[in-house]
């Protein structure tokens, strides 16, 4: 049993990793390509630094408040299950390739913070046509897949901070998507959901304007 859990624990490191990397990377390479050189994305980055700012001290505030209680503390949270632990295990390695897919199709369009992006276009297809927001169900997924291979523990905190977190980004970005596509998108986001494959949309965001399609 150790050693599956060890096994199921590194796959969700390694997935955590690939992300974490994948996305450094592809900021700084579709940065520099949408912005016509390393110039250009240098002097776009103080466009995002008021949104960045609150999501980093958050952060930061909360892995203090986290780390601040004694390991003792989570055993209470914790229940481990082998047959969880793999489907755990599995759901963060789709739940990467969906992350990683996801990026790739937005490109030059992805932003840190949610805005519309010069010469944005609406994508529909790949995995847009699966759910409107296939980076959030990747790092929810990612969430989610991590708690169930860890046997839960400290991951239901940051699942119950990450998830209203993330709903309240879908709700501001379809307000914005529906502010700058109109019908377009009232049509899309009528056909696909938001954030679970296969099932039927929900109305989650509301027509206000101003995002950037995660």
């Amino acid at each position: 049993m150790g050693i599956l859990h060890s096994a199921v624990v590194s796959v969700t490191d390694v997935c955590v990793v690939v992300f974490l990397v994948a996305w450094v990377v592809g900021a700084v390479y579709f940065g520099v390509k949408g912005r016509r050189g390393l110039v250009g994305w240098v002097r776009g980055l103080p466009r995002t630094v008021p949104g960045r700012v609150p999501v980093m001290v958050g952060v930061g505030v909360f892995s203090v408040v986290v780390g601040c209680a004694p390991a003792s503390f989570w055993r209470h949270f914790q229940y481990w299950q082998p047959e969880l632990a793999v489907l755990g295990a599995l759901l963060a390695v789709a739940s990467t390739a969906l992350l990683l897919w996801a990026r790739w199709a937005l490109g030059a369009m992805w932003a840190s913070v949610p805005l519309v992006q010069e010469r944005h276009e609406l994508r529909t297809d790949g995995p847009y046509g699966l759910v409107r927001h296939p980076i959030y169900t990747g790092l929810l997924g990612l969430i989610v897949g991590r708690m169930l291979a860890c046997g839960f523990g400290v991951w239901v905190v940051y699942l119950v901070v990450a998830l209203p977190w993330l709903l309240r980004r879908v709700w501001v970005e379809d307000g914005l998507m529906a502010g700058q596509f109109g019908d377009s998108y009232a049509a899309y986001r009528a056909r696909v959901p938001a954030l679970i494959p296969w099932t039927r949309p929900g109305q989650v965001g509301t027509s206000r304007a101003g995002s950037g399609q995660r």
